[in-house]
């Protein structure tokens, strides 16, 4: 493969960090990528091997080579996330977190499109409060798309501005910023990225991140937890940003312990480069840090109100849905009916009461006119869906022809009325079966647009 022409600022700044090691770098930008994903733990049937085991996320591995992900049934059903290796390294910090509370809200601010939230949604406790935004209003659909894929209820996706967050005071115990970058890392898999780059833009990304980081900051509460990361190079984004925080907002360092063997640049304890030439991944920085208990707590402004919940009448029948439906509560929005754990609840109403909130929990559908639920895509995918709700198994040319949203054959022995459709035991989606033909029922914005063959 070629040498890339690296911009002569970008090669003078790499030989000051690493003058040693600045070769063997440069080389290494011209490697080719190496894919690797990472299984959904809570859905585990189509027992994915791990061949090439990342090394600090159990459940992942790294790939022979890529193949096309969106013609695989099994990722339209949320078996695997595809996500680079070195964003990865926040699992092995999760699990050294001192995270044994009774209640732990937890913001993944700028979320999209979704690798660290579906992983954080593994990593945390199950009693975990997820908030998984994007400040960015285009990005927000495929964000809400993969949550939906991975299944879980214990989740809200957002579209706020980091200021808008100070409306609930000290409110997360951990919050996650994956801070918009000047995108060094990414060279490699996106050699159009390096197009982009200049020394200007590295400082408009320090200053866009500084000001999420004083908008945000006052949100976390005392002896909360900041994960700060990037996929760049510059010190300007990385160190010099980490020692702002500590110098302004009086954080402190909360070192993490990594094996010696594993290809990762400690710096101090706390802080972690993920370098080209030494790991499979790609560039990353990232940085851990804890508020004071000492600190004090602003008191929130917010307002509250109530949520429109699920009479209980008709409970019984929204119950027959999910496999332990005693533990959600039931209410209405914009005429959908949402199960949302029942535990979370007393997080959730005032995030609802004062942010915008495009999804939360597990979206079941609409009530018709006799109160029957007309059921929705993002239950089809939820691990809480009832086990006795009827399943047709599609073989691999039948899964193509249903995620192109294309006929599927009937037959006398399918059972009458919703059905899931599905791919070695994992679902894919709702179908109704009607007395002569089978309805599909694939979200038209998520179908496979592409030829298969």
């Amino acid at each position: 493969m070629a040498m890339l022409t690296l911009p002569d600022s970008f090669k003078k700044n790499i030989l000051s960090l690493f003058p040693e090691e600045a070769g063997y770098f440069f080389d290494a930008l011209s490697n080719p990528p190496i894919a690797s994903i990472r299984q959904n733990l809570s859905k585990l049937k189509a027992n994915i091997k791990l061949e090439d085991p990342v090394e600090w996320c159990p459940h992942a591995t790294y790939l022979a080579q890529r193949f096309p992900f969106i013609e695989d049934p099994l990722w339209h059903a949320g078996a695997y996330y595809v996500q680079e290796s070195s964003s990865m390294f926040l699992h092995h910090v999760i699990k050294q977190l001192p995270l044994d509370k009774p209640k732990l809200n937890v913001l993944d601010l700028c979320a999209a499109p979704g690798g660290k939230s579906t992983l954080l949604l593994d990593a945390l406790p199950p009693h975990a409060f997820l908030v998984t935004n994007e400040i960015i209003k285009s990005r927000v659909s495929v964000l809400q798309e993969n949550l939906v894929r991975w299944g879980q209820a214990n989740v809200a996706v957002t579209n706020n501005d980091p200021k808008n967050f100070q409306k609930l005071g000290a409110f997360f115990d951990l919050i996650v910023i994956d801070a918009p970058c000047s995108g060094e890392g990414l060279w490699r898999r996106d050699k159009d990225a390096m197009k982009e780059w200049s020394q200007e833009n590295v400082e408009i990304c320090e200053a866009r991140q500084s000001r999420i980081l004083q908008d945000i900051l006052p949100c976390l509460k005392p002896g909360g937890i900041l994960v700060y990361s990037t996929c760049t190079f510059n010190p300007m984004e990385n160190e010099d940003q980490v020692s702002k925080i500590i110098k302004n907002f009086g954080l402190n360092p909360l070192p993490i312990k990594v094996p010696s063997d594993w290809p990762v640049h400690v710096q101090a304890g706390f802080q972690f480069r993920f370098l080209p030439h030494k790991v499979k991944g790609e560039g990353l920085f990232m940085a851990v840090l804890q508020k004071p208990d000492e600190i004090g707590v602003g008191k929130p402004s917010m307002k509250r109100a109530g949520l429109n919940f699920v009479p209980k009448k008709m409970l019984p029948s929204l119950h027959a849905w999910l496999v332990q439906p005693q533990l959600f509560d039931y209410f209405i929005e914009n005429d959908f009916v949402f199960a949302f754990p029942l535990n979370l609840i007393e997080s959730y109403e005032p995030l609802r009461s004062n942010l915008y909130v495009k999804q939360v929990g597990i979206c079941m559908g609409k009530l018709d006119k006799a109160g029957k639920l007309i059921p929705e895509h993002s239950l089809a995918l939820s691990v809480h869906i009832n086990r006795e709700i009827p399943r047709h198994e599609l073989n691999l040319q039948e899964s193509h022809a249903y995620l192109k949203k294309g006929t599927i054959a009937w037959n006398n022995e399918m059972p009458l009325g919703w059905c899931l459709a599905c791919f070695k035991g994992l679902s894919l989606g709702w179908i109704k079966v009607l007395p002569n033909r089978v309805n599909n029922y694939f979200p038209a914005e998520y179908r496979i647009l592409k030829d298969l063959e």
